[in-house]
């Protein structure tokens, strides 16, 4: 992919830099003494750590195990000047202050390098208090390869910023732009590693009481190498063999002969390829002797192919040439670890349903509408068990809250939970689902003082336009003028986020553990019922409200109904993958199309997609603005990045193809 180009610029450098700044002001009158002011401040930056919180992605994810041999690791930071927040130049260009260093773990253990721990009372102007001074990590090298820690005129070529345009951003609450580090090391096989964010301090000779300090001269500010290095974070991961195997009937029921070869077949541990042949049965050692027939004639070709190379016109010659050879086997078998191929693999298609075991025909049809059976505290003492759904259910499910009250001649929207309590003959069991949701929504408008005051005066507002509408109608006085008043912009907001599932209690969400399986997608429908449950909970609250002022002022605000239209119905799928946080601009399509009615992310591992239209394909993938580094693994091959011009050209010379995934309905 390295002639792909991606929306990246070289740097992103802020209008004022961390550091100290004085403002002088000189008076000329004959109304002070004071001839001169002075004011000191200083532009705080990260000289120390930086924290979690500015931290967008790693890669290798922090703490994994997987196939990363070949990729370069890289940092990605939320703020797009983060690394070009203090003064450093290089021949008279700025440059980044930070870069990022691949270490393995046995080089550390060697004892050419050293880790220290000091504090910030031993840093140059540091800010923090000298009574509470905060850690501070130096690595050190006392031996070893130079070649380790890049240059400086490297280091500029090793940040950038990544600029995205891309709707869906705006969903998902992550900036537009952000900045990377790109390791100049390749990562190995069956190595551990660590990975150091630093920047390059002043030699310490700690006899004389030198403080540590960024490497840049007062003057020039002329960034210089040295052989100290303050630690600003680091992550450890580990790159196992990339050549292992794994049968995993739930990846392998996927492949399109899956049906050949299924008989017998039975999960493996992760194994050689020469160890797994012995435990597959015969149709699937036949398939693996005819992929590597193929894959060796790839190699072959591959070689011959002139240079300069092209990865994207030779795969397209594959694809059209030997689309019948290849039958892929080999790469539903190969074991990845948890790198981003891994997890898409691991990821389970399910209906968002739990899973009891029983025969009886009427549970087994609330439990495909997602019902939990939950314990149900009687308000006169004692405990039953009851039924529970959240909003999401079965996609054929339906039941209408709306005519249900119509249909009993309600006038106004329930003001208690029991008015909502459904029993259900079949199980001879209460339902509590909208009761539930009607309950929910009233405590989430009580525990908010500010928007119960909102509701209340807009309530108050709307009683008075309705007693002087009415007056008009029937009294001989004057008619008043009035209008109806507006739900306010603050209210508004509350109920459409709440209604959008943000900031919303998980476990009405998942009240089962089975509704949140990790590394999962689950599909369904949205419950418009329990919305509109949920909805009269929390209009509840004050003065009664009409049904037909409900209608009118809330279900058909255009704000509001923007996002729910009671009379429409919504799918949607539940992502539940570590997939979210290592990776959190991953894409997903529905029947190839990403313009979802809303994306929410509850937590960092749990994300919603909604839509307005039923779909039966669903698609995984990372942009190529998001994608890592690296290239192809070999032995022989240079294990550094070379330099280049300058870091764009870098950054799309390296640019690594990355993993897709596609999943059917049944």
């Amino acid at each position: 992919m390295e002639n792909e180009e991606i929306g990246i610029a070289a740097s992103h450098i802020p209008p004022v830099v961390s550091g100290k700044y004085e403002i002088k002001a000189h008076l000329n009158n004959n109304l002070s003494n004071i001839q001169e002011q002075k004011i000191i401040f200083y532009v705080a930056g990260y000289h120390y750590n930086i924290p979690q919180n500015e931290v967008l992605a790693v890669y290798p994810p922090m703490e994994h195990t997987g196939d990363f041999a070949g990729t370069f690791p890289h940092i990605q930071f939320k703020r797009s000047t983060l690394p070009w927040e203090f003064n450093c130049e290089s021949n008279g260009k700025k440059i980044p202050y930070i870069f990022l260093v691949l270490l393995k773990e046995d080089e550390l253990a060697s004892g050419d390098f050293e880790i220290l721990e000091t504090s910030t009372n031993d840093l140059m102007n540091s800010l923090e208090d000298p009574a509470e001074p905060k850690v501070v990590k130096i690595l050190k090298v006392l031996k070893g390869n130079e070649e380790l820690f890049p240059s400086i005129d490297f280091v500029s070529q090793l940040a950038h910023v990544r600029v995205q345009e891309h709707a869906e951003l705006k969903d998902l609450n992550l900036p537009k732009e952000t900045s990377i580090l790109i390791a100049h090391r390749m990562v190995e096989p069956t190595t551990k590693y660590k990975a150091f964010v630093c920047y390059y301090s002043a030699e310490v000779i700690i006899k004389e009481r030198n403080k540590y300090q960024l490497n840049n001269s007062v003057k020039k500010n002329e960034y210089q190498k040295t052989r100290s290095c303050v630690i600003l974070s680091e992550w450890s991961f580990e790159s196992i063999d990339s050549h292992l195997y794994q049968i995993n009937t739930n990846k392998l029921k996927n492949h399109p002969e899956f049906k050949t070869f299924q008989k017998d077949l039975i999960d493996s541990e992760v194994l050689t390829l020469e160890e797994l042949k012995r435990k597959a049965n015969a149709e699937l050692d036949n398939l693996i002797s005819i992929n590597e027939t193929y894959l060796e004639g790839r190699r072959l070709r591959w070689s011959k192919v002139p240079e300069p190379k092209s990865i994207d016109d030779f795969e397209r010659t594959e694809v059209m040439s030997f689309k019948e050879v290849n039958n892929y086997i080999l790469e539903y078998l190969k074991y990845n670890g948890k790198n981003l191929k891994g997890y898409l693999s691991e990821l389970k298609l399910q209906p968002f349903k739990t899973e009891i075991n029983v025969q009886n025909k009427a549970i087994i049809k609330l439990v495909d509408a997602a019902k939990v059976p939950l314990e149900h505290q009687l308000k006169a003492g004692g405990k039953i068990v009851s039924w529970y759904q959240g909003p999401f259910t079965n996609w054929h499910y339906s039941f209408n809250l709306g005519d249900l009250l119509k249909d009993k001649e309600w006038v106004d929207i329930p003001d208690h939970p029991d008015y909502l309590n459904l029993f259900n003959d079949d199980t001879k069991m209460y339902d509590m689902t909208y009761a539930a949701a009607w309950q929910l929504g009233r405590l989430m408008i009580m525990n908010d003082n500010k928007m119960l005051q909102e509701l209340k005066k807009w309530k108050n507002e709307l009683q008075l336009h309705n007693l002087i509408q009415e007056q008009n109608r029937y009294s001989h006085l004057p008619i008043l003028t009035t209008q109806a008043p507006q739900v306010s912009d603050l209210l508004l907001n509350f109920v459409t986020e709440l209604i959008q599932f943000r900031n919303f209690p998980v476990y009405y969400l998942l009240p089962h553990a089975d509704l949140s399986t990790e590394e999962s997608i689950k599909y369904f429908k949205i419950d418009n019922s329990w919305i509109l449950a949920f909805l009269y909970g929390i209009f509840s609250a004050g003065p009664k409200l009409s049904i037909i002022d409900f209608e009118e002022y809330i279900l058909n605000n255009k704000g509001l109904s923007s996002i729910f239209d009671y009379t429409k119905p919504y799918y949607g799928i539940l992502l539940q993958s570590q997939i979210i946080k290592n990776w959190p601009h991953v894409v997903v399509e529905l029947d190839n199309c990403m313009d979802f009615h809303y994306v929410t992310s509850i937590s960092n591992t749990l994300r919603l997609y909604i839509t307005d239209q039923k779909f039966s394909d669903i698609k995984l993938y990372l942009k190529n603005e998001n994608a890592h580094f690296g290239k192809e693994y070999r032995d022989e091959a240079e294990k550094f990045i070379t330099p280049s011009s300058d870091s764009v050209k870098l950054a799309n010379i390296y640019l690594h193809q990355q993993p897709k995934i596609r999943l059917k309905l049944n």
